[in-house]
């Protein structure tokens, strides 16, 4: 150890110190204005960021649980192929 590291106070030295982790999926990034966004909060205000007003992309059956009740849906022609090969 150098005489300069033992200078330092202990809670300055960067050895394993005590990172803080953030659970992935937590946060998002709008395409358009860079901000950093809090996933639910972009949730609630249905993929709409407050900050710039852009819509960001979402799936088919996310945009349909969006706008449909909550109550059990039943999906009729899952089954249908297209006949034109």
């Amino acid at each position: 150890m150098s005489w300069f590291e033992k200078l330092l106070p202990s809670r300055i030295r960067t050895e394993g110190g005590n990172k803080r982790t953030v659970p992935e999926g937590l946060w998002s990034k709008c395409e358009a204005c860079a901000g950093v966004l809090y996933k639910a909060e972009l949730e609630r205000n249905f993929d709409v960021c407050p900050k710039c007003s852009h819509h960001n992309r979402i799936g088919a059956r996310r945009r349909l649980d969006q706008f449909l009740d909550s109550e059990p849906r039943i999906e009729i022609g899952g089954d249908v192929s297209p006949v034109d090969p």
